[in-house]
């Protein structure tokens, strides 16, 4: 698929045939997605070709218009980029890779207060000329979006797109989260219960004559042995192993995940050694290992209204 894009305009010629390309195209024509920008269709040396227009006054390029966006708008575009994918998935015939990401292709409706992308009548997962994945160019564009946002919900935002890359989360509670963060209430028939169970979590130390005890509160809880930047401090009294920023657990959607930060004698969960960066899920009487102090995990539902 060659790809060329100039101001208001970005043109797709498929090299090869889709023999779903008409079924492809019946189901947008159907959806009449609101977001889709619309598209003219022609041959070419007997190829498809679609060009895709971004005209009128109300219409501009997204990167001109984030940077001028409060936190509640900067949310609200987050929140319809997942929608979109939500969205476009409904049909059960296409899948949300057939959206196309790249940040400096989207636009923004002023009027309507939405972005507006192409979307592709195809099955399979997208072509980019720099061999970047779907995930990579909608990891960019939201990480982009995110940049303006107040810093730690920024890095929650990023943390987010990291758990739906690793399929440790669906978009539905990934929107969850987002209108969570920004204070908003769940639209587009998705229903958020007002009664529902919060997990805590605890981590237990019993060895050597002492005892260690963390409440995980907040949605990140640093471990370490720097009493200046930890939440959980470990003293050199319990342990000369600990780096000064030894693993984090974050909560995301009432679970929590901890990740190792390259820490020197490394964080184990049941005996398993975690890769740096890499978020792995804690439940119930699992064995937290941070470096030689074994945590025992122990979570308990508590009611909320």
């Amino acid at each position: 698929m060659l790809v060329k894009a100039k101001e208001g305009q970005i043109s797709f010629l498929f090299q090869e045939q889709d023999p779903f390309f008409e079924i492809g195209f019946r189901i947008l024509e159907q959806e009449q997605i609101p977001q889709m920008l619309p598209y003219q269709r022609r041959q070419q040396g007997g190829r498809e070709k679609l060009i895709f227009q971004a005209e009128g006054e109300n219409i501009a390029l997204l990167a001109d218009i984030v940077p001028k966006l409060g936190e509640t708008g900067l949310i609200s575009l987050l929140c319809g980029m997942i929608s979109l994918n939500i969205r476009v998935e409904e049909n059960g015939f296409l899948k949300k890779e057939c959206i196309w990401y790249r940040y400096e292709q989207i636009y923004y409706d002023r009027a309507d207060g939405f972005i507006r992308v192409v979307i592709l009548p195809i099955t399979g997962e997208l072509r980019y000329a720099d061999d970047s994945s779907w995930y990579d160019c909608f990891e960019a564009a939201v990480t982009r979006i995110a940049s303006y946002l107040p810093y730690s919900k920024m890095l929650y935002v990023r943390k987010l797109v990291q758990m739906l890359k690793l399929e440790k989360m669906t978009q539905e509670e990934a929107l969850e989260e987002l209108h969570r963060i920004g204070g908003t209430t769940m639209q587009e028939g998705v229903c958020v219960h007002a009664d529902r169970q919060s997990r805590v979590l605890r981590l237990l130390y019993r060895g050597k004559g002492k005892e260690l005890e963390f409440c995980v509160e907040g949605d990140d809880f640093l471990i370490g042995r720097n009493a200046d930047v930890a939440d959980g401090v470990i003293t050199l009294e319990f342990s000369r192993a600990v780096s000064r920023k030894h693993c984090l657990i974050t909560r995301m959607n009432n679970k929590y995940f901890v990740q190792d930060l390259k820490s020197v004698n490394h964080t184990l969960v049941n005996g398993i050694m975690i890769p740096p960066y890499e978020l792995t899920e804690l439940v119930n009487n699992d064995i937290l290992s941070v470096a030689d102090i074994e945590f025992r995990v122990v979570t308990a539902s508590v009611s909320w209204i």
